[in-house]
């Protein structure tokens, strides 16, 4: 058995890239640039496409780096979105994104603050870096189950002074266990394998959930200093909207627990939040409402989500500050 994963280990070795070598190159697409505060923001004032996953998203960024237009004076209520890929509006045009529906619904001003792959942490972070360029009235964060635990715990190893340096690893880059997989051609490729089960597992661990946890509360507090009224969306995984295989299920039984642990501290909070779950449901039924092959929302989900939020935010506007 030795000697035959030494010959394969030598032959992926041969027949690969070096490890640790990249071979992706520049393409020309907008990417996100790093942050010493925020972990990374995209350039300003740019007109391009942001390039993922295989997603094509056009991109036009403000002054701040952020998917928003230009914020101005104080002429209207102003509402502030955080969060990741889906407040940010992944593979959709600015317009047809749940936050900026929500401002053509209402009569809001709309500052979109999602940048993809943020974690609560940053999402704090980001509140404070708005909120020293402007005023907001009412703030709206996500919680999306899919990554938000994970995320979590991989941000908090950068955190707070090396957040530029962030990266996606599963697993802290300098264990030991990191290190010996980038040591070995087979390794890393059963890693890169079960990379999606990993995924899953990792994020629902109890570790990323009371990490989750604390920036939560650091975020409902902060706002509450501001007297700025808050709303908690909590952003279900594709796959419980969806359905799926044997592994669909597993994951979707992992991430009823962390739905449970999340809508407790929200409610700990005191702020209102709203479980797109049953919305998305709801909605399937009727047509789909996410990309093709992609767990993020088409325009017609978009639309749902923003028909649900848009009550609690009516509400969270009119209620005693």
């Amino acid at each position: 058995v030795l000697f035959l994963l030494l010959a394969v280990e030598i032959v992926l070795r041969l027949a690969g890239p070096p490890i640790g070598q990249d071979p992706a190159h520049h393409d020309g697409f907008i990417t996100a640039v790093p942050s010493t505060g925020l972990g990374w923001i995209f350039p300003a004032d740019t007109t391009g496409v942001y390039r993922s996953s295989g997603r094509h998203t056009p991109l036009v960024t403000n002054a701040w780096g952020l998917r928003s237009g230009p914020v101005f004076g104080r002429d209207t209520t102003r509402l502030l979105v955080l969060g990741d890929s889906y407040a940010f509006g992944w593979g959709i045009e600015a317009d047809s994104s749940f936050g900026v529906l929500l401002g053509a619904s209402s009569g809001m001003d709309v500052v979109n603050a999602g940048i993809p792959g943020y974690s609560i942490y940053q999402q704090v972070r980001m509140l404070e870096y708005v909120l020293e360029r402007t005023d907001v009235d009412v703030v709206l964060a996500t919680i999306s189950l899919t990554n938000d635990a994970i995320d979590e715990e991989r941000i908090r190893r950068f955190a707070p002074d090396r957040l530029a340096e962030f990266n996606y690893a599963l697993r802290d880059p300098r264990s030991f266990k990191a290190r010996l997989i980038r040591a070995s051609s087979l390794l890393t490729l059963i890693d890169t394998r079960t990379t999606h089960f990993q995924f899953g597992l990792i994020n629902a661990r109890s570790e990323g959930r009371h990490l989750a946890a604390e920036s939560l509360i650091d975020l409902s507090e902060r706002c509450r200093e501001r007297g700025l009224p808050l709303i908690w969306v909590i952003v279900p995984r594709n796959g419980e909207v969806r359905g799926g295989g044997i592994m669909t299920g597993f994951l979707n039984r992992e991430t009823t627990k962390l739905r449970s642990h999340f809508l407790a501290v929200t409610e700990e909070t005191g702020m209102p939040a709203i479980d797109l779950l049953p919305v998305l449901r709801e909605a399937q039924m009727g047509g789909e409402c996410y990309l093709p092959n992609d767990a993020h929302w088409n325009e017609r989900g978009h639309r749902a989500v923003a028909d649900a939020i848009l009550p609690i935010l009516k509400q969270a506007l009119n209620a005693p500050r």
